[in-house]
Order: structure tokens, then sequence, then C-alpha cells
């Protein structure tokens, strides 16, 4: 199934803002500040206040049409005709008809007719496909969204027609498959589940005893192996600490466990962005992270331009802030006396590790911020400071902030922090896709992290190839340096953890290398 298209527009890139701006009047700013500010952290302080005051008088919502994101049945309509003009009989390109009756959910308001009428044409793509339980549940969606008097005796009939099917079928074929739609799916591959190849370490239960981190001049942090590894072994399966479904991704699975639920998902009644395969994922996104980000996440999309991977450090951030249950006085507090030295997610007690443990092996990553050119560090202040704004502006940690100039502070310094964190320690999560060899893509639409795409001659067959639907940040793989010939690579499992494993034989003592994106 094709993905939706991104939703950044080229019109309102804010790196493209910014790139102006900086020809017309930054670069002289700024070049005067370095000259007497070397200390790169008090240069970001000085780059912050002089950011501050300019966007205080620059237009910069109007320049990058910036708006709240609100229901829209107007726009609902829309999205649900452009799902009619694909759904031809016996014609019909279904899959991608159900993607715009899923952007007609998200965009409908609750309990309109749009919803409803946008429930009732996916039960019609469900009943093409012959998937009768997924039919019901959107029947029983429609009538909860007030389907309207006048086509009700069509959904009732269509309703009656599965039913039968359903009683039919079970004569023939027992069902097999026991998911209820609009439940939450635990997914299985139906083969054992993949473990460890050598002994866990007794602190951390996720990876092999046999890696170690150690640190040096040339390399730095750097993970090795104190034993020969064969390929294929397994030395680590880890949980992202936070993870963003792409938007590419938004109207076809669940933005919470990222299962493709495309044919049930229901929307977040907040923005037009993230929907959900159950209830139960909605409420858990919610508790997690998506309160703090949810009135911000579509502009966010719409503007990050070529700084996507950091669209994570937003996430990171959010994710941050519920763990801590919103204490943002008592996490201060704990990160002005955090030795960052002194961090080391390899010496942590991953069975026993509280909240804030877990979060120090995120907050030490690299942000390499004192490696960055004046220009690429008032880029990505700039970037974060509009955030910093929509953020206040937007959500409920604006009322945090307002009584309170060290919560706000602190906000921004983390959002700072973790974008550049994110650029740097980002990993793709992938899954296998056909695609046909006459089908041709838009790179910029599709390719998330610019890999070189095949151009081979026109053959007959179907390709299969990797595709990127979420970003995540892992804590310990982040450990792992860059080389061009990698000896290890990641195996994205169903579950939303990452298995690392050897894809060649690697000597004991050999480092271990993974290629960044």
């Amino acid at each position: 199934m094709n993905m939706s298209k991104r939703l950044s527009n080229k019109k309102c890139d804010v790196t493209k803002l910014f790139d102006t701006l900086w020809k017309e009047a930054n670069q002289h700013r700024v070049a005067i500040l370095i000259q007497n500010q070397p200390d790169k952290d008090k240069l970001a302080e000085l780059i912050k206040r002089k950011t501050d005051d300019f966007l205080r008088t620059f237009p910069f919502r109007d320049r990058l049409k910036l708006q709240p994101d609100t229901k829209d049945n107007a726009k609902a309509l829309a999205a649900r005709n452009r799902g009619n003009e694909l759904f031809v009989p016996m014609q019909g390109k279904y899959l991608e008809s159900l993607q715009h009756y899923n952007e007609s959910i998200a965009y409908s308001e609750p309990g309109s007719e749009a919803r409803a009428l946008a429930y009732g044409n996916r039960s019609v793509v469900c009943l093409k496909l012959g998937l009768s339980q997924e039919c019901l549940e959107n029947i029983r969606l429609a009538r909860a969204s007030n389907y309207p008097a006048r086509l009700t005796d069509k959904l009732n009939k269509r309703e009656q027609h599965v039913k039968r099917s359903i009683e039919n079928d079970a004569q023939i074929i027992p069902r097999r498959v026991t998911h209820t739609p609009g439940k939450y799916w635990a997914r299985e591959t139906g083969c054992p589940a993949l473990q460890l190849s050598y002994e866990t370490h007794a602190n951390i239960p996720h990876l092999a005893k046999c890696v170690e981190l150690r640190q040096n001049s040339q390399y730095g942090r750097h993970m090795v192996t104190t034993q020969h590894l064969k390929a294929g072994d397994v030395f680590l399966i880890e949980k992202p600490y936070a993870n963003l479904l792409c938007d590419t991704e938004r109207y076809k699975r669940c933005a919470f466990c990222h299962n493709e639920d495309t044919f049930t998902l229901i929307p977040c009644e907040g923005c037009t962005v993230a929907m959900y395969c159950s209830k139960e994922c909605m409420d858990q996104a919610h508790k997690q992270y998506h309160r703090y980000e949810c009135g911000v996440l579509r502009d966010c999309w719409r503007i990050v331009g070529h700084l996507l991977g950091g669209m994570v450090g937003l996430r990171t951030v959010a994710t941050a802030i519920a763990s801590f249950d919103q204490d943002l006085e008592g996490w201060n507090d704990h990160l002005n006396t955090l030795d960052e030295t002194k961090v080391n997610a390899f010496t942590v007690d991953w069975n026993k590790a509280t909240v804030s443990d877990i979060y120090d092996t995120v907050h030490v990553l690299a942000t390499n911020q004192k490696r960055r050119g004046r220009k690429e560090l008032s880029k990505l202040i700039f970037f974060t400071s509009i955030v910093h704004l929509l953020l206040l502006e937007r959500t409920e940690l604006g009322p945090l902030c307002d009584s309170n100039p060290a919560r706000s502070k602190l906000l921004f310094d983390l959002l700072l922090r973790h974008v550049q964190t994110s650029l740097i320690n980002k990993k793709g999560v992938y899954h296998m896709t056909r695609s046909k060899d006459d089908e041709e893509e838009d790179e910029y639409e599709d390719n998330y992290f610019g890999y070189d795409r095949d151009d081979e001659e026109e053959q007959e067959y179907t390709d299969y190839g990797e595709e990127t639907h979420a970003i995540a940040v892992y804590p310990l793989f982040s450990m792992v340096n860059h080389s061009c010939i990698p000896n290890v690579a990641p195996i994205h499992l169903l579950d939303g953890r990452c298995a690392f494993v050897a894809c060649r034989p690697i000597a004991a003592g050999e480092q271990l290398f993974d290629v960044y994106e």
C-alpha cells in the first residue's frame, strides 16, 4: 500500500526561512557575538536571547503558515471524496481509497455525519476485501458516530449480509484468527521469540555479557565484543526510549504500537495526525507523551525541513515530562546535580532502574553542540525556539511554565538538547515492502534517510525492500560507532523492540560498527 504524502511543505520549511534570514541579517549579528564569546555554551545562550528578541516582532507564524490543528468537516468531506474517486467497482484502488477515508475520519468532528459516512465507506472497503469482522467494526463505529437515518437501511443490509457470510463460512472453514478489531493485538510471528545468543549481562538483561563499553581518545565511547561472534548472533535486544511514527504512515498504522491496522483506526480527538488501533493504545499514548505534543505535531512535521530526524527529540522530551509526572522543578534539581561523566548505560542496573536512571542514559547522548558551526547552531536554536513557543501556546505546558520562567527555560534547554541528540543517534524502524518496478516514487517524499535507490533496468518480477515507518532512539545501541562497512545490523521486532545482530564474523576484541543514517 502506498504511504500518505509527507506533511512537510517546502514553502513553509523553517530551515529555508532561516537560510534566507541568515543571508539578510543574522550572519552579521552572530559573527559579532562569536567574536566576543568563544565559549560555545554561553554562545548558545546569547543566540537564544537574540532569537527571542527577533521572534517577538518577526511574523514567523504568517511566514510559516502556522495554525492550530483543528477538526474540519469540510476537509473531511474533501478527503472522503478523494477516496470515493479511487473506489471504482472492479477496478478500484481500494487500499489507496482506504487511506483517504482514514484521513476523512481524522479530520472529522466527533459525532458528525462526516465521520459516520467515512466509517461507512471504510466498511464497504472491508466488505470488498472479505474482511468481515473489520466490516462489522466499522458499521458499529458508523452508528456510534450518528450515522444518518436516511442511509440506515443500506448499512443494515450490509451488516446482515456480512453476518450471513460469517455463518456460512464458519461451516466450511473454521475461523483461525481470534483478533477482535478495535482491540489492541499483540503481534506474533508464530516462530519462537528471538533470544540473545550468549549469556546475559548481570545488570542488563537485554545485553549479552560479552559486549562491553570502552572509551579512548581515538574512538570515544564505543562497544567491543570480548568473544568471537558468528554472523547472525544476537547481542542486544533493546526497547527504544522514544519512537515516533513517520508522518507518511499516519493513516496506515497505529501511532502508539505501530501495528498496521489500516481498516479499523480511530482518531485522536485533539489533532488530525495521530490515529490508533484501539482505545487502549490511544489512552497509553496520551498518558505517556501525546498530551504534550498533540497541539503542535502537525505544524512541526510541516516546517521541519531537513531537520527531520530531530522530530523524535520532541517525542523524547514529551516522554520524559510524562515520566517525571510534570515535576519540572524536581527534574531541574536532578539535572543540576547530575554528573554526566559518571552516567553510563552499561553500569546502570536495568533490573531495577528508576525513571530517572533510564532518562539519564538518554540525557548524556552526544549533542555535538560544541562542534557545530555558528550558522548550524543558530538554525537549530531558531527551529527549537519556534517549537518551544508553540508548545507554550497550544499545550498544557503553557500554564505550567507561565508562572515560572525556570520551567520555561528547562523546557527549551531539553528541546534543544534532544533535537541535537536525535539528529545524531536516531535509528529508522523498518518493515519489508513490496514495490513494483513500474511505479515511480518521489525520493523526497518516501526516502526518509537518504538511501541510494536502485536504478536497475525494468524487471518483470516484484522487488522487496526496506521502508521506514518510524524513528527511534536507543540508549545502549547509540554507543555503537559508525562505519561505512558495518559489522552489525538491526532487526526490528513486531513488539517494538530492536534486535542487533552480527552481520559477519566479529573477532574477540573487535569494535562493533553500525552504519549511521
